[in-house]
């Protein structure tokens, strides 16, 4: 659980993982290059909140809704999350982030503070919520209590890396752009490596050495184009669900 203090007051709020706006205790805490989707990104790419709003922005639907104004079967999506089309990321976060904060509640007896640990949780998540309880018996922050399982009203579904899930958009962005291209090809334009083994001299097609370098490059072109069809996949199952209001959540490899 992460703490954040809000740009509109003092009032923190609670993340189940970390926020692309961090105060300058967890920018101490959470260096920029701990989850980067790929080098130099910016600093806020490497939460996964950002990759939601990114996710929406590629929903037909999600689209359709915004041009009409919020009027369409998405209309009580848009009510919550808005015209994601209308601005860059962080000015839609600033306005936005309390629909993926924790509902917290706390339970005390007079200067008593009863926190019930779930040992099948990570240790540094435990760790962060007793940090967060003893700041909170010395009036350092607001008060706050933690539940083994969210309270956001949105939820994060499953735990994916930001690297990832920018391999992910990437491939469906390429394809969006080069509709008339193979797999194989999506993957080269992504940066897929493909080990192939060069043509035998002098064009030999037919000897042993030739039919197993053919046999070979056959073998590592339909990786690639595995590879990228599989995130095509998973790809399109989030943008389905992301405007279910449910992120990132992909049921079928």
């Amino acid at each position: 659980m992460i703490e954040q203090s809000t740009l509109e007051g003092p009032k923190a709020l609670s993340f189940m993982t970390a926020p692309p706006v961090m105060s300058p205790t967890s920018e101490r805490r959470f260096r920029a290059g701990r989850n980067q989707p790929y080098r130099d990104a910016e600093p806020y790419k490497s939460s996964i909140y950002y990759w939601w709003w990114a996710f929406l922005k590629r929903s037909a639907a999600y689209r359709k809704t915004c041009n009409q104004l919020g009027q369409g079967k998405l209309v009580a999506l848009y009510q919550d999350f808005g015209n994601v089309f209308e601005s860059d990321f962080l000015p839609w976060w600033n306005s936005h982030q309390a629909l993926f904060a924790e509902q917290t509640r706390k339970y005390q007896s007079d200067s008593s503070l009863l926190y019930q640990i779930d040992p099948s949780r990570p240790l540094s998540h435990i760790t962060e919520e007793i940090k967060a309880l003893h700041m909170q018996a010395h009036a350092i922050m607001p008060t706050a209590s933690f539940k083994n399982h969210s309270t956001a009203r949105y939820p994060i579904y499953a735990n994916v890396s930001a690297h990832t899930l920018h391999k992910v958009l990437t491939i469906w962005d390429l394809r969006s752009a080069n509709p008339d291209a193979s797999a194989y090809d999506l993957g080269v334009l992504a940066g897929y490596k493909a080990n192939l083994i060069p043509d035998a001299k002098y064009g030999a097609t037919r000897t042993r050495t030739a039919l197993d370098a053919q046999a070979h490059n056959k073998r590592a072109r339909i990786s690639i184009a595995n590879q990228a069809n599989r995130y095509l996949r998973i790809a399109g199952q989030y943008i389905d669900n992301v405007a279910r209001g449910e992120f990132p959540k992909a049921t079928r490899r």
